[in-house]
């Protein structure tokens, strides 16, 4: 797996984004800013409260929040 660029915005403006080597890395990054359980789109994925959104490039959603892809099989 190549570059992983996770990216972090609230609904008060608060946002960064972070790269990772690593998916394990990327998603500690993504669980922490959202939970292990967040509404799953196409593009993103929100928190359980609607707060958070993640974004992600070089992996898929899917991969960042195994846990939630798992309940929903």
């Amino acid at each position: 797996m190549g570059k992983i660029e996770v990216f972090y915005q609230a609904i008060d403006g608060c946002h960064q984004t972070r790269f990772y080597r690593t998916l394990k890395g990327a998603q500690k990054y993504a669980q922490l800013m959202i939970g292990t359980h967040p509404e799953i789109g196409r593009l993103y994925a929100i928190s359980h409260d609607g707060i958070g959104k993640i974004m992600a490039t070089g992996c898929k959603l899917a991969d960042l929040f195994p846990k939630r892809v798992k309940e929903l099989v």
